[in-house]
């Protein structure tokens, strides 16, 4: 007789009741699977327009100050039920601005961190550690775990940005830490604008456009990968389904995204696009030279030692 054709155990009265009172639960009656033959991902494919966001930064400046708010940013919150933070699993996106004259003042985080600098005049600034890093658009610049870090626009033109943190998987591991800096403002004490915490936005361009994708060498953040990608016109990136999360954002021209269960769209500068995990996905560009950043959450699946490879799920 197989397992299918075995007769349904009939308990004793009382018996689930009784579990439940000592917080057990029969494996053998599950109320839904724990277990399942592919990756199923809770969040789903969007997309965010930066015209959008700087429109509602702008509006926000009215009456949102530094002061008030620790940052002035949005939050590129996944449209799937009851999430009210992430923007996939393991990774939260904000755009963020900082006026002429002002300071988002300093602290540290268990999160790892990182920016990418969309427009920026002269004299803004981020400070890590006490170092004074001159930022300007295209820059990524790396926020390591526990490294205190504010943010400085000393120039008479608005500064914004795209931030990008793993606070859902340290969330989700519950070792949350998060400290203001004793004196709100930490002083810089030197400039490192060639810092290694600083990926030049001059170099992304000129290595995406003559490699085609960079990796940005971000090791030092651990849980998260960035990557400079460059597209001629016409040119395509494929991805198959992968395990693990995605975000892009366009830094100079325009793209096509077809996304897995989400359908085919246009991007430009400053759009991001979250693909969740095991979602196809093809990007080409659209203008001469088109250049994205990629971050990614890889890093944490490779470093718990799971494979990143489709036939995963077709049992190979």
């Amino acid at each position: 007789m197989s397992q299918v054709d075995a007769p349904v155990p009939v308990a004793p009265p009382g018996y689930f009741e009784d579990l439940q009172a000592h917080a057990l639960s029969p494996g053998w009656a599950k109320k839904v699977p724990q277990m399942w033959a592919a990756p199923r991902s809770r969040f789903v494919p969007a997309v965010w327009r930066y015209a959008e966001a700087r429109a509602a930064l702008d509006a926000a400046c009215a009456f949102v100050s530094p002061e008030f708010a620790e940052r002035r940013n949005l939050i590129m919150v996944n449209p799937v039920a009851d999430n009210i933070y992430p923007t996939c699993r393991n990774l939260v996106a904000a755009y963020q601005l900082v006026l002429p004259g002002e300071t988002a003042r300093s602290h540290r985080h268990a999160p790892n961190a990182l920016r990418l600098i969309l427009d920026a005049g002269a004299d803004t600034c981020t400070i890590v550690n006490g170092v004074r890093i001159e930022v300007a658009p295209g820059d990524v610049v790396l926020t390591p775990s526990w490294h205190w870090h504010g943010h400085r626009n000393g120039g008479d033109t608005p500064a914004f940005w795209i931030d990008f943190l793993d606070v859902p998987l340290v969330q989700n591991l519950e070792c949350m830490f998060f400290e203001d800096h004793p004196q709100r403002n930490e002083p810089a004490a030197g400039d490192a604008p060639d810092s290694p915490l600083r990926r030049k936005g001059t170099d992304l361009a000129r290595m995406a456009r003559e490699e085609g994708t960079v990796d940005l060498a971000t090791d030092r953040l651990h849980t998260t990968g960035v990557h400079a990608l460059g597209l001629k016109h016409g040119e395509r990136h494929v991805q198959p389904k992968r395990i693990d999360n995605n975000l892009y954002a366009v830094v100079a021209g325009s793209v096509r995204m077809q996304i897995e269960h989400f359908g085919a769209v246009e991007l430009t500068r400053g759009d991001v696009a979250v693909v969740p995990c095991w979602h196809e996905f093809d990007i080409e560009g659209l203008a001469p030279e088109s250049q994205l950043v990629r971050v990614t959450d890889a890093p944490a699946f490779e470093a718990l030692g799971f494979r990143n490879v489709s036939a995963l799920g077709k049992g190979e």
